[in-house]
């Protein structure tokens, strides 16, 4: 009997041990490390309730709810634990503005920074400066990466040098030119090598059949019409395609940048 009673007493203390706050958060840490996001944001939910103060259990539940996909219930939650943006901390208000990145809500995004007070202007640049680097605004965002102040910040000196990049684009405009000239080369500008060799090659050589067959057989001969049409058409489409092997190199370049930039912002918040 007496065991039986000292066993009790153990066991219960281990079970209170079990779901003590610091084992909780461990196991919540585990849940969320090991890619259980729904069930770690469950955990801390329970951790937040229980210490409604934390303000690194909101930013958990968030980062929880964030890797989970559920954004919305995360911007709901949002709601209820900080009623008031303008105060909420440093580390919940870098995990806010990742929700609002994942949610592509840029205008929620610009007016959460407008009134938030903990985050550094600094850092309220960079963010400003992400958004327009990923809704293709280059021009304001190299007119908005002016405004750091710190011009040794890490992310500021990654951004710079995207924005330097972007700026070596290729010109439409000029590929068509080229392409007007010697069928091929637009491609070939936009580093697209083999469909510019097969424009050259298919044009010059309609050319060369017509050529040859108006040669031989007059200017009245149907065959000689047939390969001039056909590669007027070639020329033609390749002049088109010129332009738009240009744009979709542009296309690439950029998502390139912007996929770039995404790794530097996670890397610094």
């Amino acid at each position: 009997m007496r065991f039986l009673i000292l066993f009790l007493i153990s066991f219960s203390g281990f079970a209170q041990d079990i779901f003590s706050p610091k084992n909780a958060e461990k196991y919540a840490d585990y849940l969320l490390k090991s890619g259980q996001y729904e069930l770690a944001a469950k955990e801390y939910e329970r951790l937040v309730f229980f210490s409604p103060q934390n303000d690194t259990m909101k930013t958990m539940l968030l980062k929880s709810y964030r890797l989970a996909n559920q954004t919305d219930l995360a911007l709901q939650r949002l709601m209820v634990i900080y009623p008031e943006v303008s105060v909420v901390p440093y580390s919940p208000s870098v995990e806010i503005s990742k929700l609002y990145f994942t949610k592509r809500d840029w205008k929620a995004a610009s007016k959460f920074w407008e009134s938030n007070k903990s985050l550094p202007e600094d850092d309220k640049t960079l963010l400003k400066t992400t958004v327009q680097i990923f809704e293709n605004n280059f021009q304001e965002a190299r007119e908005t990466i002016k405004l750091l102040k710190n011009d040794e910040n890490s992310l500021g000196l990654a951004y710079k040098s995207i924005l330097e990049k972007e700026t070596q684009k290729k010109s439409p405009a000029l590929a068509g030119m080229m392409s007007l000239v010697l069928p091929g080369s637009g491609k070939a500008y936009s580093k697209n090598w083999k469909d510019g060799i097969v424009s050259l090659f298919f044009t010059a050589g309609m050319s060369f059949q017509a050529y040859r067959s108006f040669n031989k057989h007059g200017i009245n001969n149907y065959r000689g019409w047939i390969y001039s049409g056909i590669g007027f058409g070639f020329y033609l489409g390749n002049i088109y395609g010129g332009i738009k092997s240009t744009k979709d190199y542009n296309r690439k370049k950029i998502n390139n940048l912007q996929h770039e930039a995404s790794n530097h912002f996670n890397l610094y918040f």
